[in-house]
């Protein structure tokens, strides 16, 4: 499922990482997240990953396929 996943977002031009930052924050019972990191090069990739853009028609596509609940909160 996680390979199906990937392959969705590589065809919206999304990373995986940048997918899986912004879906949780989406969900109205979360507040913040808070990635771990152990390095200062570690926290300027999140920073960057949490950046990134990630556009609703991936969260669409992920929802048609069945690789995400269709109630699910997106962002």
């Amino acid at each position: 499922k996680v390979a199906l996943i990937e392959a969705t977002c590589k065809t919206h031009g999304v990373k995986l990482i940048e997918a899986a930052f912004a879906f949780p924050l989406a969900h109205p019972a979360v507040v913040s997240m808070i990635p771990g990191g152990q390095s200062l090069a570690q926290m300027a990739g999140n920073l960057a990953v949490a950046a990134a853009k990630v556009p609703p028609a991936l969260w669409a596509d992920l929802k048609a396929k069945g690789l995400l609940s269709k109630d699910a909160p997106t962002p």
